[in-house]
């Protein structure tokens, strides 16, 4: 499906972003000496995701503004995510890259695609981002169900504080079962149709998605889940902006909040690994410009056209993000030289656009009709959003 004018420097961001990912992993067996140089000054891969959350946040409020519908919102969630990654976690499994321990509780933390927050191994290092996209999913119900879904700026200037106050502590991650249980009851409640059902569900599922935030994050990220769910909601923020719900003020006042919040939160974790040298404090400030940096300059050039080949990416960025580490995994015995490194992105774009052929648009496909059928559900605020998530 190729981009609309409207959705085209979205998808440049995206772009861009999976970019960066691909760089940081695809680096690390080619490209080396390029990347003793980079690493020392840029964290490609952290940009990359932080990116991405970014465009998240600016994306799916107006995503559920524009079903009008937890219903179909979820729906939609479920259309678009869920065919790929369940074939990627399929694809892990039977390549033999993934053995868990008790693979029934693996199964069933990787159905709610939480398995990063519950503790739970992961069957590709990439899904901890998946993990984070679902609790703003949660957050943003929550939100929506008891009405103050305009409170973004707040939520977001609330989420960096506490991610600032709550990174020394180390907490232990709720139970994965009990946990489970719980998504699935919220989520019952929230697609019941039944309005006061729907709030309290919603409030279960917010309160879930903040507890798992704050005790189910792996130790390479306990300092910024937090963080992550205060950008997204600044790209929110920046969203109702742009779309003339709000003026710039909010986003004048919460965007520095924020970015603060995470330049501390980074030099607290390098306090913590003796690490916090001018070099790697310039490196956290390098790479919070380049990801806030390019989202500024996708809004202020969107009425440039965006190049093709880097839109296309776009479009497909979810596939590869997903497919791009394992392929990597497959093709690692032959990366012993940069020019395999052109054989292996071309790979990675073409499995891409296939999974998004045959997986992504099947399944929004899917999520259409099934909301089609069954499009009764607890309604929120329509407004006309400039974007389709």
């Amino acid at each position: 499906m190729p981009s609309t004018p409207r959705m085209a420097w979205l998808d440049g961001l995206r772009a861009v972003a999976v970019l960066l990912v691909l760089y940081a992993h695809l680096s690390r067996y080619v490209l080396t000496d390029v990347r003793a140089v980079s690493s020392e000054w840029l964290h490609a891969g952290q940009a990359g995701v932080m990116l991405f959350f970014l465009v998240s946040g600016y994306i799916i409020p107006a995503s559920l503004e524009r079903h009008g519908n937890l219903r179909r919102f979820w729906i939609g969630r479920a259309g678009r995510l869920l065919p790929l990654y369940a074939a990627v976690t399929v694809a892990v499994v039977a390549l033999g890259l993934y053995r868990p321990s008790d693979p029934a509780t693996a199964a069933v933390a990787h159905a709610t695609m939480l398995p990063f927050l519950l503790g739970e191994p992961q069957a590709t290092p990439v899904f901890w981002t998946l993990a984070f996209e679902m609790v703003f999913y949660l957050l943003v119900t929550a939100l929506f169900a008891v009405r103050l879904h305009r409170a973004d700026a707040v939520t977001a200037a609330l989420l960096a504080v506490a991610g600032v106050l709550s990174a020394p502590l180390a907490l232990q991650a709720l139970p994965a079962p009990y946990a489970v249980l719980v998504l699935i009851a919220g989520l019952a409640a929230v697609l019941s149709g039944r309005r006061r059902v729907v709030i309290a569900g919603a409030v279960v599922l917010g309160v879930l998605a903040l507890a798992l935030t704050v005790t189910g994050a792996a130790p390479s990220h306990a300092w910024d889940g937090l963080l992550i769910l205060a950008v997204m909601f600044t790209g929110t923020t920046i969203y109702r902006a742009d779309a003339g719900q709000t003026g710039w003020w909010p986003v004048a006042v919460v965007a520095p909040v924020v970015a603060a919040a995470l330049v501390l939160n980074w030099f607290a974790e390098l306090v913590s690994l003796d690490a916090l040298t001018p070099r790697y404090m310039a490196r956290s400030l390098i790479t919070l410009l380049v990801f806030a940096g390019a989202f500024a300059v996708g809004m202020l050039t969107r009425r440039w056209r965006t190049p093709a080949w880097l839109a296309t990416i776009g479009v497909i960025s979810y596939s590869v993000y997903l497919t791009h580490y394992v392929l990597l995994l497959v093709m690692r015995p032959l990366l012993g030289h940069d020019a395999v490194a052109v054989a292996y992105v071309a790979v990675v774009l073409i499995v891409s656009k296939v999974t998004h052929r045959y997986l992504e648009l099947p399944g929004q496909r899917w999520a259409r009709a099934m909301s089609d059928v069954w499009d009764q559900g607890p309604r929120v605020s329509r407004t006309h959003a400039p974007v389709r998530g």
